[in-house]
């Protein structure tokens, strides 16, 4: 989720570092041919990185666990963001782990060094202006960006908030550097770059939830403009419909239903041909009756889109689509007039 270019083991290629919702970090490694299959990032330990709440592999579960909790920082926290950082100013690249159960952001230290990282075993709190770090509407994504112009790298939090119902929604912010002559990183207070979004509207006009952001300056003004992919929420005003259509809408209703039955019988014979059987066995028996189930599910699913799109305009229900939004930078900064031989 919300991957990072950026060469995580100092061999001259970029790397993809990120989040995935099983709640581990993940590297792709560059190569002269393009990029490796993403491994997990482990520890010194060659345990997983994770927060609390993971997906186990092993028992094809959620899983839980302390184990990278330092003391009085005990939490329920379930990783799904990961940033690249050279947090400690030694040429080595550290991990930012952002929260998706709450708005706290944890660092991981590498012990090794720039070629062959070796990471701690906990996990520590990145603080802000003195206090933990908190976004609000949890974390969803994270961005280094020099915001204020001043050489600091600063930290850019994009929140995920309600992801589905009318529940306040995500925004962003931005926690500047604020280290001194100190090696390390030191956050100020969040700067609200985009408010949370309230909901509510008739028609899309903002991202509502799931904000990941990135900085450009899309403009070529010579300052950082603002873009943002998230999901917008909103609830159209219904038409008033005529007998025909209503009549119309019934059968669409009922014929939509009819062919949820259809999946849900083939999903419960799915399940029954491979009850009691092995693991293995049980793959196998899947895959088989999945490819002879694929016709069936195919034309089941034209049929449900087909319908769904004629009864969408009639009965416009809540919508929650995806989209991605620019924000040009207005500050004053960005309005002074330029001088010979500025880029605007």
């Amino acid at each position: 989720m919300s991957p990072q270019f950026v060469d995580f083991n100092a061999d001259g290629r970029l790397d993809i570092v990120a989040g995935t919702f099983d709640g581990s970090p993940h590297v792709a490694f560059g190569t002269d041919k393009g990029w490796k299959q993403p491994e997990q990032i482990l520890d010194r330990d060659g345990q997983r990185i994770v927060l609390n709440q993971y997906w186990n592999f092993d028992t094809k579960k959620w899983d839980t666990t302390k184990r990278c909790d330092m003391p009085g920082q005990e939490g329920e926290g379930h990783l799904t963001s990961a940033l690249a950082i050279d947090w400690e100013g030694d040429g080595d690249q550290d991990l930012l782990l952002g929260d998706h159960r709450s708005g706290r952001v944890f660092r991981r230290l590498n012990e090794g060094t720039a070629t062959k990282p070796v990471f701690a075993t906990t996990n520590e709190l990145v603080l802000a202006d003195g206090k933990p770090i908190d976004v609000p509407g949890t974390v969803a994504t994270m961005r280094l960006v020099d915001w204020n112009r001043d050489g600091l790298m600063d930290l850019a939090c994009g929140s995920m908030g309600d992801a589905y119902s009318a529940d306040e929604g995500g925004g962003v912010y931005v926690f500047l550097n604020t280290r001194g002559k100190t090696p390390t990183y030191t956050f100020g207070p969040p700067i609200t770059l985009v408010e949370r979004s309230r909901k509510g509207g008739l028609a899309p006009s903002r991202p509502d939830s799931g904000l990941y952001m990135d900085f450009g300056d899309h403009d070529a003004d010579g300052d950082l403009d603002l873009l943002v992919g998230g999901y917008s929420h909103w609830s159209p005003t219904a038409p008033v419909l005529t007998p025909e259509q209503t009549a119309r809408v019934q059968q669409l209703q009922t014929e939509l239903a009819a062919l949820g039955k259809e999946v849900k019988a083939l999903n419960e014979a799915l399940n029954q041909a491979t009850e009691n059987l092995a693991e293995a066995e049980a793959e196998t028996k899947r895959t088989a009756l999945l490819k002879e189930q694929s016709p069936a599910r195919i034309e089941n699913n034209k049929q449900r889109q087909a319908r769904q799109a004629e009864l969408d305009p009639l009965v416009p229900g809540d919508k929650r689509v995806s989209y991605v939004w620019l924000y040009e930078n207005l500050s004053a900064a960005a309005q002074q007039p330029a001088t010979p031989g500025d880029r605007r």
